[in-house]
């Protein structure tokens, strides 16, 4: 949950710790709900977060899919979710969800007095990066390149950033999702978006600031879900004009947040 604080402050001022209690757990039966359905396993629940896995204890064919359309479902089932919540005269509820893929180490796990069925690996640590840079780029779902390429026939793909997360040392290309394909929304009019926005990124790592300042406001207008990605961004060109970059700047990002 993004923004756990003002919820908790809410029922506090209202002297309702069983209240929050309810709206937490009804949350995370929901979306707990969801992963099960869509063949995930659910490793463990950290206060309001929820860490699932997919492809063991068994194989799930198309496992990057999988995980991603659990994540919209999941935005799609917090969505009515708020509705009931704000017509109780509570505060939403807002997310951030990371996905990534690649080998892990899966078993149990723990000491000889209390261990669990989990997971371990640098591909685990990169997913709950990308879970807390969501709130940095904008989005509520950022998703790993291999993620990303497994799930491009299904999704639309909407790069974000070449970036480097907090301990790490070496960029990595992050995403978000802009569509289901399934869908039979226009397909032509996400081509041409999208074009324009690889243009941005290109723009913004060639270091034309201008220029890709210019084509950000555009988008701004024709790509209005992704508003505040852009904003973010333009404050962030406005910082690197003031430094002085290498003229073979790759254009990483160096996070120095979680």
């Amino acid at each position: 949950i993004v923004g756990f604080t003002p919820i908790s402050e809410h029922y506090k001022n209202n002297d309702d710790p069983e209240g929050l209690v309810e709206c937490i757990n009804d949350y995370l039966n929901r979306m707990t709900n969801i992963v099960l359905k869509n063949g995930g396993t659910v490793d463990k629940y950290m206060g309001d977060c929820i860490m699932a896995f997919w492809n063991a204890p068994l194989d799930v064919p198309e496992q990057q899919i999988s995980a991603v359309t659990a994540a919209i479902k999941m935005q799609a089932c917090l969505g009515l979710l708020n509705k009931e919540l704000l017509s109780e005269g509570k505060l939403p509820i807002n997310v951030g969800i990371g996905i990534n893929s690649g080998p892990c180490v899966v078993g149990n796990m723990g000491s000889s007095q209390r261990f669990d069925y989990s997971c371990l690996g640098d591909a685990v640590n990169l997913a709950s990066r990308l879970e807390g840079q969501t709130k940095d780029y904008g989005v509520n779902l950022i998703v790993g390149e291999s993620v990303a390429i497994n799930a491009m026939d299904v999704y639309d793909c909407v790069e974000l950033d070449f970036v480097a997360v907090k301990g790490k040392s070496e960029g990595v290309r992050i995403f978000t999702l802009a569509g289901d394909k399934r869908t039979g929304r226009d397909a032509d009019d996400f081509k041409t978006t999208s074009l324009k926005h690889q243009r941005y990124l290109s723009l913004y790592r060639a270091q034309d600031w201008d220029l890709a300042t210019e084509v950000s406001e555009e988008l701004q207008v024709e790509w209005p879900e992704f508003s505040e990605f852009y904003c973010l961004m333009k404050d962030r060109i406005e910082i690197l004009r003031s430094e002085t970059l290498p003229s073979d700047w790759d254009g990483v990002y160096r996070a120095t947040s979680k």
